[in-house]
């Protein structure tokens, strides 16, 4: 065989060589798909008290920094007198201190006849003590003694005050005072009128409370004023009112009026 021979043989083995499949890795790496990380229970447990840390610190943030204001509510009411008290005074004078007292003591003992004759019953009437001093420091000049009592009555003719007032002048009475008129059932009534205050109080605190995204509130202090439950004077009563109460179509109505300021914590 001549060398051209040779090499030609030569080249066809290491094309064949070459065009062979590859073999194989002798080392292959076996993975499962069931087979997942896993977290080592120490590591759990820091995460767990991190978590617990956090949510606590914000409650107690959140506990301890609540929002504070202090709202004012109102509410009125309007009611019929039902009730007239007038006060008034007696005096007399005379040249010793006995026969003063004496004779002011007569002339109560006979308005207070006047007064039961009129419709005002006898509980209803108060007589305060006798006091008596030299009619000199009253009116200068003149000699001998002044003795005075005061007197009120309570009547529930409230319709009826102004011509009680011009009959006690008649009588007798030395200064009449300004008829106060009152109602009955206070205490139901300051608590009906405390009532309408607050919920106008709390529909304000609900209001700020919505704004701030606080709902959950808690009354800390209140403080309130009222006008009383007197008055001197009354103004008609509107259609409805007149026809659902004859007391107050007849006698007239007044208000009472109540202010509370509330203070609040919102969370």
């Amino acid at each position: 065989m001549d060398i051209r021979g040779l090499l030609t043989q030569a080249n066809k083995k290491m094309i064949l060589k070459y065009m062979e499949p590859a073999v194989e890795s002798r080392f292959t790496a076996n993975y499962s798909s069931d087979t997942k990380p896993t977290m080592s229970n120490g590591v759990k447990k820091i995460i767990t008290y991190g978590l617990i840390a956090i949510v606590l610190l914000v409650i107690w943030t959140y506990v301890n920094s609540p929002l504070v204001v202090t709202v004012t509510g109102s509410g009125e009411v309007s009611v019929p007198a039902t009730n007239a008290t007038v006060s008034f005074s007696l005096s007399a004078n005379d040249g010793s201190i006995g026969a003063a007292v004496s004779a002011v003591q007569a002339k109560a003992e006979l308005m207070r006849a006047y007064l039961q004759e009129n419709g005002v019953s006898e509980g209803d009437i108060a007589v305060s003590q006798v006091t008596a001093v030299p009619a000199a420091l009253i009116t200068e000049g003149v000699g001998g003694y002044q003795a005075t009592v005061s007197m009120a009555a309570k009547t529930s003719h409230v319709t009826g005050v102004s011509n009680l007032v011009s009959d006690l002048y008649t009588n007798g009475a030395l200064v009449v005072a300004q008829p106060i008129l009152s109602v009955e059932n206070e205490d139901k009534l300051d608590k009906e009128v405390f009532a309408t205050a607050m919920k106008d109080a709390n529909a304000q605190a609900a209001k700020i409370g919505k704004t701030n995204w606080k709902f959950i509130r808690k009354i800390i202090s209140i403080d309130q004023a009222t006008s009383g439950t007197t008055s001197t004077s009354t103004t008609k009563a509107d259609t409805l009112t007149t026809a659902n109460d004859s007391v107050a179509a007849t006698n007239g109505v007044f208000k009472i009026v109540k202010a509370v300021s509330v203070s609040y914590k919102m969370w």
